[in-house]
């Protein structure tokens, strides 16, 4: 990969978002590798699958790679993790690391950063990553669809509720179930609620569902869901300077994200929105500067994004 500032569509990609590039694309490297020895599929998803389709490598201004895997491989995955990963490597979930609610697993790489000014007080991990999100099983019947995900809702939301800070801004409603679920989980490990949570998810079979979505992620009950059969097997394409994993059928995988028209390029940002990057420091060494001098952020942000 060229890791120089270049002209891509349009849009100047600056050296230190190459740099970064280059360190998500290493991190996923590690992840396929894990998955072949186990013989675990994982498929590119969302802007990276789109991507890969539309500039053989990432879309210009997006800074982060995205793969997705079904319930059951995601599952061995995890409870393999520990021993698969190993420095520089870290498997974050909401069991591995404290403080932190995310309905997939991210892939960090401990020596380097990727932090948002909201995330500075926040115990977990920190570094560059890449996001490995779960496809479950689309409950057919609309009525069952919309009780189910009234009751992944009502535990997501509880979490989110306990692990807030109170004196964060957020609506009236909100501070009133973080202040319930707060005093709930004192008596109960939100770790056992999270359980459940996927246990929520695991009642529809992705194996045997017709249709598929990522319901941890983002629970639509008629967004980003597409056919199963689709996840069968892998294609690998080309992504920059490698091959990554797609599904069978690439056009139902991205019109569910971006509609029919996704080959006209259109310049969104994450969404995860823009984070402090450097491939080169710790967060545990960056994180307190931040702190002490948080124009420093700013000046980073200018570095990584242009207009």
């Amino acid at each position: 990969m060229n890791l120089e500032e270049e002209t891509l569509w349009g849009y100047v990609v600056p050296k230190a978002m190459k740099q970064v590039w280059a360190k998500q694309i290493e991190i996923t490297q590690a992840f396929l590798d894990v998955c072949k020895r186990n013989n675990l599929k994982c498929w590119m998803e969302c802007g990276t699958l789109l991507g890969a389709v539309r500039h053989k490598g990432f879309i210009p201004w997006d800074d982060d790679i995205d793969f997705v895997m079904l319930r059951k491989d995601y599952d061995k995955l995890v409870a393999i993790a520990d021993k698969e990963f190993k420095h520089p490597y870290f498997f974050q979930t909401t069991y591995s690391d404290e403080g932190i609610y995310r309905g997939h697993a991210q892939i960090r790489d401990v020596t380097t950063t990727s932090v948002s000014m909201d995330e500075l007080d926040r115990p977990y991990c920190k570094g560059i990553f890449i996001d490995v999100f779960v496809l479950d099983g689309v409950v057919e019947n609309g009525v069952l669809r919309f009780l189910h995900r009234t009751a992944t809702m009502i535990v997501k939301k509880s979490i989110r509720g306990y692990l807030a800070n109170l004196s964060d801004k957020m609506s009236f409603g909100k501070k009133i179930i973080a202040v319930l679920s707060k005093g709930f989980y004192r008596f109960v490990d939100y770790r056992k609620a999270f359980a459940l949570y996927e246990d929520l998810f695991r009642m529809v079979d992705s194996d045997k569902a017709k249709r598929v979505a990522v319901l941890s992620y983002k629970y639509s009950t008629h967004h980003f869901i597409r056919q199963r059969s689709g996840y069968d097997k892998q294609v690998w394409m080309p992504f920059e300077d490698t091959l990554f994993p797609a599904p069978t059928d690439v056009h139902d995988a991205l019109i569910c994200y971006f509609g029919y028209n996704y080959m006209t390029p259109l310049h969104l940002p994450s969404d995860h929105g823009r984070h402090y990057m450097d491939t080169e420091r710790s967060y545990k060494e960056v994180v307190p500067e931040l702190k002490a001098h948080p124009e420093l952020y700013q000046e980073r942000l200018g570095m990584l994004y242009t207009e």
